[in-house]
């Protein structure tokens, strides 16, 4: 009776696991089969806590949602929660003990990002931004409004990223304007897929792609008597549907480089 109930135990964490992460990458249980090759079915038995998994199929379900096994397994206990610190360690005091390593991490870091054109590498995604320059070898366009990237041969490309664990659509600009349209229509985008800090996917959409979006936006634009649309968004699943996968983490959290063209 005593094993039966910590196998129990084991489904209803895996069960959590399983669910949470497919919801941090806005996967439905139809994407997490088809991604895991595994029957829709199969995946709500195992959500639901109520259906053995061989190591075969842990391993599996752990690729497609792109963590460990071990994380998969993992009860999430106090510790892992946020919490105040102890009364003896402020806010200041525990700065001061982590900031000795933070400024070595900034300065071995922003050798690297200068190089990619990044002057702050803690400013503005910096430092998500240095992974996709360092992945697609693209070199960041400073200073421009519309199109922010530009390749060895000068094609400019527009970046976008997503944290899915906050939220399931990439901004795009606060005054869309057929100005800033135009801009985008002439070049590809690269979208780039967060869980906090790691890099999930990387994907391409061409001119063609969003096309839909940029004319829904220059329609809404001229409707409205030329007012600037503030920050519209595109889905994350449309860009999983429509774009060219170019980019999928191995779960390892190390990242490789890639060509952006075939030659």
């Amino acid at each position: 009776m005593e094993l039966l109930n910590k196998i129990e135990e084991l489904l209803q964490v895996l069960a959590t696991n399983v669910v949470k992460f497919r919801k941090q990458l806005g996967l439905t249980q139809e994407d997490l089969a088809y991604k895991a090759d595994i029957d829709r079915t199969y995946i709500g038995y195992i959500e639901n806590a109520k259906q053995n998994i061989s190591i075969e199929k842990l391993c599996t379900i752990a690729k497609a949602l792109k963590v460990d096994v071990s994380d998969l397994l993992k009860r999430e206990t106090q510790n892992d929660i946020a919490k105040e610190p102890d009364a003896g360690y402020g806010a200041i005091e525990i700065f001061n003990l982590i900031f000795p390593s933070l400024q070595m991490l900034q300065d071995l870091l922003q050798d690297l990002a200068t190089k990619s054109g990044i002057n702050d590498i803690f400013q503005d995604n910096g430092g998500k931004l240095l992974q996709v320059l360092l992945i697609t070898g693209l070199r960041d366009l400073l200073g421009r409004e519309g199109n922010n990237a530009i390749d060895e041969e000068g094609n400019e490309y527009e970046l976008k990223s997503v944290n899915v664990a906050l939220t399931k659509s990439f901004s795009t600009h606060h005054h869309m304007n057929p100005v800033i349209i135009e801009k985008y229509r002439k070049v590809d985008w690269i979208f780039a897929v967060y869980r906090g800090i790691e890099i999930l996917e990387i994907y391409k959409l061409t001119p063609s792609d969003l096309e839909p979006y940029y004319t829904k936006w220059e329609t809404k634009w001229h409707k409205d008597g030329g007012k600037d649309i503030n920050n519209p968004k595109i889905p994350l699943k449309y860009v999983r549907q429509v774009g060219t996968l170019l980019y999928e983490s191995d779960g390892t959290g190390k990242i490789k480089r890639i060509k952006l063209k075939e030659k």
